[in-house]
């Protein structure tokens, strides 16, 4: 996988199991909800940072990740994604040469970049599964696995590690072929207020070698 395509990956793992705590409440029904409603309870005022790493396949990546609503930016030393809720900008890093992309996500695209509207009917799109007591980065916490109703998303599943208190300890995606995306949460702050154009790419701040508009 080319390290665009693998990027983009990390990334929607990484929005779809953060935005899911953003979305209305579950009714508690079950252990696997009261947990998933605790964890909840930390990140649905607007105005979330989140500090992670990454790791898949040798890949350490640090990163951090600021959202308000539908917008976003992730930034980490590879790549930093920009979306306004309209327009999302993709500035990937190289060695000498930095590229940009830019396209208007269509409703399809956004769930799997920002699943946004796909949260916001949640129940009707995971199945949610107890995982019991374990043990995440010598803590211990309650695992959660959600499993895609979708059957283009088959074998795929998501693990979800959350402390006593409520906090997200990490996020980890299986996907068919055995591949694994770990996503540990350094830590998380919300309720914060993001100055006007956090959410936009400016290119007076960046070199840019090349545009590639997918609009």
């Amino acid at each position: 996988m080319n390290n665009y395509l693998r990027m983009h990956t990390i990334t929607s793992v990484i929005m779809c199991l953060t935005m899911l705590f953003v979305a209305s409440p579950m009714s508690a029904q079950g252990v696997a909800e009261v947990w998933i409603n605790k964890a909840a309870e930390k990140l649905r005022n607007k105005g979330t940072e989140i500090v992670f790493r990454i790791h898949e396949e040798g890949l350490h990546i640090s990163g951090k990740l600021l959202m308000d609503g539908e917008k976003f930016l992730y930034d980490t030393d590879e790549m930093k994604i920009w979306y306004d809720g309209t327009t999302q900008w993709t500035l990937q890093f190289g060695d000498d040469y930095n590229e940009l992309y830019i396209n208007s996500p269509s409703i399809e695209e956004q769930r799997s970049i920002n699943p946004y509207l796909l949260l916001n009917s949640y129940k009707d799109h995971f199945t949610i599964t107890d995982g019991g007591e374990k043990n995440s980065n010598d803590k211990p916490v309650h695992m959660v696995t959600l499993k895609p109703n979708d059957e283009n998303l088959e074998d795929t599943y998501f693990n979800i590690y959350i402390t006593s208190s409520g906090d997200l300890n990490r996020l980890e995606l299986i996907t068919p072929d055995g591949q694994s995306y770990k996503i540990d949460i350094r830590s998380m702050r919300n309720a914060l207020t993001f100055p006007k154009g956090t959410f936009t790419f400016q290119a007076e701040n960046y070199q840019v070698d090349e545009i590639i508009d997918l609009r």
